[in-house]
């Protein structure tokens, strides 16, 4: 059992941190917007350098990011300070950088256009006021990024490892990659989707086999189904991959009512035997024995809002149900995230904490919703203490790892914190769950370098990091005398 989160290059950057507050709020925008804010833009991939996206008319829109330069307000002549009665136009005060240039300053009748104060080599345009290495535009002053600087691990980058784990095994992630899926071991085969952009193509590659990662040659699956692959048709990708070493399962959003989308399900031996079945909001999913649990709006014919379903792989045709109900308070799909001791980390949006939040689910109520068709109450199972909102999960050993952090305003840019660990202990023939307390695993010294996603591989943990050095999968083991 395995669960499989987001992970990415370079080439998917837009369409891997829908792992957001209110992207995963999937009832957000109205049927046929594309945008009800500028942080609903973040779909639409990287802008061009000096430009962003913002929301206009319900449309996402390309816009240039203005440039601050040598002579702005605060460097050159605030009102505060620059041409005061008693300072302006004085050889001693007029031309500091704080002073030179303002409107009261440089260009009043009794001040503006002296030999001494306006255009002279002291007052304006001076190398020590307007211009000069110290004052604007200098690595020192303006401009320096201290991740050029900065000293890089060769795995990490600057993510700091804490106690009780190791690096192990790491390699290249082709730039084009997205989301990640790992097979069961002991050999751990890798799948990723590769897409263009948000009209597509977008298609199911294979990735090689652990630790020699390699982007295949030839597309496996169209992740796109029949009806949504016409020219210029936009689809949101699921941030998820999941394997349970049979069939791979992907996913896809669009805009409209409902968010209505697909799930793909790719038959590693029989490629034929491949199918689609509708899933409206899916969001994420993971892997119990015999089913795929998918956290979404519905599956197939069975339609009952926000809630986990199950698609039942264990026969032929695949049966789909719902087994577990979210609380009231949920605003929006969560996070899926399976434990190698079958316990499901489930989440959802609190629309009361504006938080995501994850329950740890027993084995045997999953077990017995399948049976039985009777769903679970999500609300029931313990819940993590994550203690700040959290945007990828994974599972991770007997327990689950999370990406803490958030998207910070104006420009909603991800500031990472940590990923952490929970343990969890199951007693009671699988009936009861205890949460254990949070474990960092990576801490993050600065933004320099970021955790792109996370995905289980075996009782490890697979992380994919980006920095100045490209992106790379690393894989996390607990410490021998830890395990």
């Amino acid at each position: 059992m395995k669960t499989e989160r987001m992970m990415t290059g370079r080439g998917l950057q837009g369409f891997a941190w829908v792992l957001t507050t209110l992207a995963m709020a999937l009832t957000s925008t109205g049927c046929g917007d594309e945008c009800v804010d500028d942080f609903d833009c973040r779909d639409q991939g990287a802008a061009p350098a000096g430009q962003r996206f913002t929301c206009a008319e319900n449309k996402c829109e390309l816009t240039s990011i203005p440039v601050p330069d040598a002579g702005t307000t605060t460097d050159a002549g605030t009102t505060t300070d620059a041409g005061t009665g008693s300072d302006a136009g004085t050889t001693t005060d007029a031309g500091t950088g704080t002073d030179a240039g303002t409107t009261t300053d440089a260009g009043t009748e009794t001040d503006a256009g002296t030999t001494t104060d306006a255009g002279t080599e002291t007052d304006a345009g001076t190398t020590t006021d307007a211009g000069t290495e110290t004052d604007a535009g200098t690595e020192t002053d303006a401009g320096t990024d201290p991740c050029e600087t900065t000293t890089y691990d060769p795995k990490l980058g600057t993510l700091q490892l804490q106690s009780g784990f190791v690096a192990g095994e790491s390699a290249s992630l082709p730039a084009s990659a997205g989301p990640v899926g790992v097979t069961p071991g002991p050999t751990y085969s890798l799948y990723t989707v590769v897409s263009g952009s948000s009209t597509g193509p977008h298609a199911l590659y294979s990735l090689g086999t652990w630790p020699q990662v390699s982007l295949g040659t030839a597309q496996l699956f169209d992740v796109a189904a029949p009806a949504d692959r016409a020219a210029g048709t936009k689809l949101f990708l699921s941030p998820f991959v999941e394997t349970d070493g049979q069939r791979v399962l992907t996913g896809y959003t669009k805009s409209g009512a409902g968010f209505p989308g697909s799930v793909g399900v790719y038959d590693v031996s029989a490629p034929a035997n491949s199918t689609y079945v509708s899933a409206p909001s899916n969001f994420s999913a993971g892997v119990v024995p015999g089913a795929f649990l998918i956290n979404g709006g519905g599956l197939d014919t069975v339609s009952a809002g926000l809630a986990v379903y199950a698609l039942k792989t264990d026969s032929s045709p695949f049966t789909a149900l719902k087994v577990g109900t979210l609380p009231p308070e949920t605003g929006g799909s969560g996070f899926t995230a399976v434990a190698t001791n079958g316990v499901a980390m489930l989440g959802y949006f609190s629309d009361d904490t504006f938080l995501n939040e994850g329950r740890a689910v027993a084995p045997a109520a999953i077990t017995e919703a399948l049976r039985s068709g009777t769903p679970f109450a999500v609300a029931d199972a313990p819940a993590l203490d994550v203690g700040s909102n959290f945007v990828a999960a994974s599972g991770h050993g007997e327990g689950v790892s999370v990406l803490r952090g958030d998207y910070v305003p104006p420009d909603y840019n991800f500031a990472g914190t940590d990923v952490s660990r929970f343990a969890f202990t199951v007693t009671d023939e699988g009936a009861t769950v205890t949460v254990g307390a949070r474990q960092p695993v990576l801490v993050y010294a600065d933004q320099c370098t970021r955790v792109t996603g996370m995905t289980a591989i075996g009782v490890d943990l697979l992380v994919g990091v980006d920095d100045k050095n490209g992106p790379r999968l690393v894989r996390i083991q607990q410490a021998p005398q830890f395990r």
